[in-house]
């Protein structure tokens, strides 16, 4: 009778080092809305910028040029995210951040939706006053489920072409998103609790926005299986344990709860 151990499988991506990368790009993307969407759009009219935090930039005048440039540049950064995902050649911590980076981003589309159907939030600024207005939200909310739809779709396509590589299994699909999207909810709604404008905040722009906005990445696993060729690896390529990722990721959430959370005045 043979006593020999079974030789272990090839190594998962490290849970860790996951959830540090995927809380590094859910706050950058938020800051991608807030700072460099609508914080570059104040900057270039001229409309002074009164406080910036996690929820909000909060402006010396109503402008739909700003209130628009949030989930512009959301979808503008997001797209060139996947785009550089392209040309890499293997699937490193530094490939998964462009990709759960690039998700969070493009799926803030979602807010058209939600501002067509709660006639709230940035885009029903940007349609207010427009008539009919009824037709507008329409308008709004169709072109939301579309960018939305197809958002969801090119991030599995992402996913896929990696698959096709031979860097991500199918098996592990879900490892990479399941921790990112709840890392990145609880992120954003802890970061929410502490913000200076209104506690209804918590629950729109914080849960909202992430585990909201971000609730198609669930389907993003079942989309991949249903699509992988018959080619498909058995292992993802390795992302071991790092140490720089976890410490960026300690600094990034201590600062965007504790400063940006309360909210920066000027």
């Amino acid at each position: 009778m043979s006593n020999s151990a079974v030789p272990p499988g090839p190594a998962r991506p490290n849970l860790l080092t996951l959830i540090s990368v995927a809380v590094v790009a859910c706050a950058a993307a938020d800051m991608v809305h807030e700072a460099l969407g609508h914080g570059l759009a104040s900057w270039l009219t001229g409309d002074r910028i009164l406080s910036i935090s996690t929820v909000a930039v909060q402006n010396a005048v109503a402008n739909r040029f700003v209130a628009a440039a949030g989930t512009s540049a959301n979808c503008l950064v997001g797209a060139l995210s996947f785009l550089l995902l392209r040309r890499a050649k293997a699937f490193t911590s530094s490939a998964y951040f462009l990709w759960i980076f690039g998700a969070f981003n493009l799926l803030n589309c979602g807010y058209f939706v939600v501002s067509a159907v709660l006639n709230s939030g940035d885009w029903a600024n940007v349609i207010f006053d427009l008539s009919p207005p009824l037709l507008w939200r329409i308008v709004l909310g169709i072109a939301g489920v579309v960018l939305y739809t197809l958002s969801v779709r090119w991030a599995a396509r992402s996913l896929l072409t990696l698959v096709g590589k031979g860097e991500v299994a199918v098996r592990d699909v879900q490892r990479l998103i399941v921790p990112a999207y709840v890392a990145g909810g609880v992120l954003l709604t802890g970061a929410a609790v502490f913000n200076p404008i209104s506690p209804n905040l918590i629950l729109l722009s914080g849960a909202g926005a992430s585990f909201g906005l971000n609730w198609a990445l669930l389907l993003i696993p079942g989309i991949v299986a249903g699509n992988a060729p018959n080619s498909a690896p058995s292992a993802t390529r390795s992302i071991p344990l790092s140490p720089l990722w976890l410490a960026l990721a300690l600094v990034v959430a201590l600062s965007f709860i504790a400063i940006l959370g309360r909210g920066i005045r000027f």
